[in-house]
């Protein structure tokens, strides 16, 4: 007997520069038909449930980056609930970041990961290493078994002048590999000392070709010393609403900036863009650009054919008609849809959490992106 499928009828489909009218095919976890389906329902069809979406507008769910690890979470009941808290801000997906120590062995590192299994959304790991394990065998290592993405922190410019940067190119080019880069958060770091990291790391990475993710707050502005083939820049909070707006300016163009729907401030106390028109660079910014710069675009990011069925449900009179427009809107705290879909599951419905624990997967086959976005 065939799995039986759903079709999600009269939404309208925001993907990341415009909205359509499109009903939404799914089977066995994936999008598997997009289109305005103009025959008379059938009732005695029982290979598709239907979903009606009318009044409904269907996003591609977001992507959670995280800035505090969740797998360090032992209580049961706290790790649920901080899922939970990232299901109701839309995301179906997330990134945690595990830092080894060295006297780790490779089942002690998976016995620090089991806290996943508990998950309620597909994650991915990423690695956080030291400057002086950022060298090819090390990161090698890691590659064979599944690690694609590498969190690097600098402290000071001199940490830099000693990778060895021809062997992170050699690995980059064979296994699509790439690094994130910050600047240490130290109160006792000047802004001189922080805007020098900044430029020797650009100009290193540019002079070996190696993509780099970084959070930076300004250079992500500075186009003329950027390379949109080459470099992403996560963007902080505080400068969000300014991205969002260059994304506006450039909407069929390209700008290399991405941010997590839980760092997502919005100024609306003057009016730039329709809100329909917001609720796409919304789309662009936490969740088309995201998935592209850890590699699981499309599978992630995107409703179209062949795409996981991760979708979010939000009632158009909920979008930006019952908040106060004279504040800044934090996403952190909006609770906005009404239903969270997870390849083809509900994991959110009606305002209420399925109690399904574990039916998040671990997701290895990332390829760090290889486009402008």
């Amino acid at each position: 007997m065939l799995e039986q499928g759903m079709v999600i009828r009269g939404g309208t489909v925001v993907t990341a520069r415009g909205m359509k009218e499109a009903d939404i095919w799914i089977r066995h976890g994936k999008i598997v038909r997009m289109a305005k389906d103009t025959l008379t329902k059938n009732p005695f069809n029982d290979l598709y449930e239907e979903i009606d979406a009318t009044g409904m507008y269907l996003l591609p769910g977001f992507v959670a980056l995280l800035t505090h690890s969740l797998y360090k979470i032992k209580d049961v009941d706290v790790y649920i609930e901080a899922m939970r808290n990232l299901i109701s801000m839309g995301c179906t997906s997330l990134v945690d970041v595990f830092r080894p120590e060295r006297w780790m062995s490779r089942p002690q590192i998976h016995y620090q990961q089991t806290q996943h299994f508990n998950s309620l959304l597909d994650y991915v790991w990423h690695v956080e290493i030291d400057v002086a394990d950022l060298y090819g065998d090390r990161l090698a290592e890691w590659m064979n078994h599944g690690y694609s993405s590498f969190h690097v922190t600098i402290r000071n410019p001199e940490e830099i002048s000693t990778i060895k940067w021809e062997t992170l190119l050699q690995l980059q080019t064979s296994k699509q590999t790439i690094l994130h880069m910050q600047v240490q958060n130290d109160p006792f770091l000047k802004k001189e000392q922080r805007e020098l990291i900044r430029q020797i790391w650009m100009e290193a990475t540019r002079y070996w070709r190696l993509r780099t993710v970084m959070t930076d707050s300004q250079a992500a502005f500075h186009f003329e010393e950027n390379d949109p083939y080459l470099h992403i820049f996560r963007l902080p909070a505080e400068v969000t609403d300014q991205g969002l707006r260059r994304l506006h300016r450039q909407w069929f163009g390209s700008c290399q900036i991405a941010s997590p729907i839980h760092d997502v401030r919005i100024d609306t106390r003057k009016s730039w863009c329709t809100s329909e028109e917001l609720l796409c660079l919304l789309v662009r910014l936490a969740s088309t650009n995201v998935a592209k710069a850890i590699g699981l675009y499309p599978r992630k990011g995107s409703l179209t054919t062949g795409a996981d069925a991760d979708i979010v449900f939000l009632k158009k009179e909920n979008w930006l008609t019952k908040n106060d427009l004279s504040t800044i809107l934090n996403f952190s705290e909006m609770h906005l849809p009404t239903s969270v879909m997870s390849n083809g599951k509900w994991i959110y419905r009606n305002m209420r959490f399925i109690p399904l624990i574990g039916m998040g997967k671990c997701l290895f086959d990332t390829k760090p992106y290889s486009y402008v976005i």
